[in-house]
């Protein structure tokens, strides 16, 4: 087959026009590479590998894009690029190969970095954490690692304490008003927060609410 025409399709891409009405849309860089130019003639195994170079380059320029916007895991990319027009898995997995060796795709800095958002930025607790890790596509090992440090911290402890001082504490006004108690209990246990460790905390709150109303009747009698 014979190049009839070599004309600029949009940003770095050319459209290849061959003589028998096939058309090829190549990057810049590979129409340079392979020195191609109107009246050069192409077998089937040029184009072929053509196509195959093409789609590589699509792909991985595709996932470098999706990575400036925003980080991914393995899997997320993975289905994301398959969901792209003309994803194929070979390419796909290739250029999710590539990117792991160059350190562009990290899933262990991925979920150390979900799991300082969930539970320092969204204050989630440990389960709700695990949860939207694993939506994300982080495999469990890579969950228990990230999430491992807040384990064996206060951290949990002191999320608590700030979301019934500042969300809660309306709600809290009386410790023997059950029914109120156990809404709060069942709003952060949809947080992710664990039963034993929610008690805890409201009995913590309890304590230091009486400890400085005592404190202030003691003050308002000197």
């Amino acid at each position: 087959m014979k190049i009839v025409s070599i004309t600029h399709s949009k940003g770095k891409l050319y459209a290849i026009q061959l003589d028998d009405d096939r058309k090829l849309r190549l990057h810049a860089d590979l129409l340079v590479s392979e020195h191609l130019s109107v009246g050069m003639e192409l077998d089937e195994a040029r184009i072929a590998a053509l196509k195959t170079e093409a789609a590589r380059h699509r792909t991985y320029e595709y996932a470098l894009y999706l990575l400036e916007r925003r980080s991914y895991s393995y899997r997320e990319l993975y289905d994301k690029l398959m969901q792209a027009k003309h994803g194929e898995e070979d390419i796909v997995l290739e250029t999710l190969t590539k990117l792991l060796r160059i350190g562009l795709l990290n899933d262990a800095r991925y979920a150390e970095s979900l799991a300082r958002s969930y539970i320092e930025g969204k204050h989630y607790g440990l389960r709700r954490a695990a949860l939207e890790l694993r939506r994300r596509g982080i495999s469990q090992n890579e969950i228990e690692d990230a999430l491992a440090p807040y384990q064996e911290s206060d951290t949990i402890a002191e999320q608590l304490a700030m979301l019934i001082e500042r969300k809660y504490a309306a709600k809290l006004c009386d410790p023997d008003d059950r029914k109120a108690r156990e809404r709060v209990i069942a709003a952060l246990m949809r947080r992710g927060f664990d039963y034993s460790d929610i008690r805890n905390a409201i009995e913590d709150y309890f304590a230091r609410a009486e400890a400085n109303a005592t404190n202030h009747q003691e003050e308002e009698s000197l």
